[in-house]
């Protein structure tokens, strides 16, 4: 029989869970270069560098993405979303980690990275359906994680509604993920049904875990060209991969639900090269990442732990002098750690330096030196007001040459796996997990 995924569950409040940092399922290699088929029998398979037109963010040496003048970045997000239309569409055979606009009946609607489904079903094999924006040239992509193993990749885009996800397991009962590992910019992607093998169903999910970590942050806590060859790549979907990026992989060891609120290029007060486009402050309590409509409910999903890694595209091309810029971007910071503290009242929120700043580049603006002590004052302010659950946590710079890099010179797999051994530990220290 076929089981429908949304239209038979019961629309809940909501949930903010992104990224299946949490299900526990391990911290193995994804297999990235495997292949999924799509209900129409046409293969849809992956590469490790990929074509394609660039995406925005993060370019050059330095560059998570740095820029972006954003007009008047102190603006932080309040708490005063109502949640409408940001809900958790999950019911007893289907679970939703993330973000999801549930205003249309056809299904819930996600963009954030990380983002994931889980299911559980009997049989030797699971489809999907699902409505999706992306395009041929930059597609969005999918870790298929079967029963705690990564079992492939999914290529979804809007040249085709249903997609085989998994075939040819054992028969018997199977739990599934399906991770997001594509950013926004992508597209946004609606989920419409799973459709279990004839005869088959779909089977109650175990429960969410305990924990919950939230991570804001822009191309590296993102994911960006984690799956590149080298630093020389462009931005291409393929090489995205949030599965493998440190914020997934800190959930995943500590086994915490952990939502990624990340975007390639946008930083605190300015975004990469001066874009012009919300900084993270401003899209934080969105719901569709792109999409002012509709905010979400904060009150709805409540981390233990917050961790903001924001700053290097703030630091990157055109750095303003010290006089013109320390003030406007401790406010930006600030400003978003108050949002937190306040949708958040008892969460841990640890702020981090990013791997990719370094006072060698941009050449004479001191950008590491700068950002320590730009969001350390933030961190020291806070604890002078009493708030003592805010830490100052600094990833060291990555080293191309002892651990590679990837696309645009973003951090790489082995980076980003000493980033979340550093981060667990800090998070294991305060909260004792």
């Amino acid at each position: 029989m076929k089981t429908k995924a949304y239209s038979n569950l019961p629309r809940l409040a909501s949930v903010l869970c992104i990224a299946w940092s949490a299900l526990m399922t391990g911290c193995g290699d994804d297999d990235s270069g495997a292949t999924t088929s799509t209900g129409g029998g046409t293969s849809a398979s992956t590469s490790a560098s990929g074509s394609g037109g660039a995406g925005q963010g993060g370019a050059g040496q330095g560059g998570a993405g740095v820029g972006g003048a954003g007009e008047g970045g102190a603006g932080a997000t309040t708490s005063t979303a109502s949640g409408t239309g940001g809900g958790n569409p999950s019911g007893d055979t289907i679970r939703f980690i993330g973000r999801f606009d549930t205003t249309q009946p056809e299904g819930p609607r996600f963009s954030w990275p990380g983002s994931a489904i889980v299911t559980r079903f009997s049989g030797t094999s699971i489809s999907a359906r699902f409505n999706d924006e992306s395009t041929p040239a930059q597609s969005n992509f999918f870790q298929v994680v079967i029963d705690g193993e990564s079992k492939g990749v999914l290529k979804v885009n809007n040249q085709a509604e249903l997609y085989t996800v998994a075939e040819g397991l054992a028969d018997g009962e199977h739990e599934l993920l399906l991770h997001r590992r594509t950013e926004a910019l992508v597209g946004v992607t609606q989920f419409l049904e799973f459709v279990p093998q004839q005869g088959e169903e779909l089977l109650p999910v175990p429960a969410a875990p305990e924990r919950r970590i939230e991570v804001i942050g822009d191309s590296i806590s993102a994911g960006y060209g984690v799956d590149g060859a080298d630093e020389t790549c462009p931005f291409t979907s393929d090489t995205e991969n949030n599965y493998l990026a440190y914020s997934a992989l800190t959930g995943r060891l500590l086994e915490a639900d952990t939502t990624i609120l990340a975007w390639s290029g946008r930083g605190v007060y300015r975004n990469y090269d001066d874009e012009v486009a919300d900084p993270m402050p401003k899209i934080y309590g969105r719901t569709i990442a792109d999409e002012p409509a509709p905010a979400w409910d904060f009150s709805s999903w409540v981390p233990q732990v917050v961790v903001i890694n924001l700053g290097t595209n703030d630091f990157s091309i055109n750095v303003p002098g010290d006089a013109e810029f320390r003030e406007p971007f401790t406010n930006a910071y600030a400003g978003l750690v108050e949002t937190v503290r306040e949708n958040y009242p008892e969460a841990f929120i640890f702020c981090t330096i990013g791997p990719m700043l370094s006072d060698s580049y941009p050449e004479g603006a001191e950008a590491l030196t700068r950002a320590r002590s730009y969001i350390g004052k933030v961190v020291e302010d806070r604890a002078a007001s009493g708030d003592d659950r805010v830490r100052l946590l600094e990833f060291p710079p990555h080293n191309g040459a002892e651990d590679g890099l990837g696309c645009d010179y973003h951090p790489s797999k082995k980076t980003n796996e000493k980033m979340a051994a550093q981060l667990s530990e800090a998070i294991s220290a305060e909260l004792d997990w």
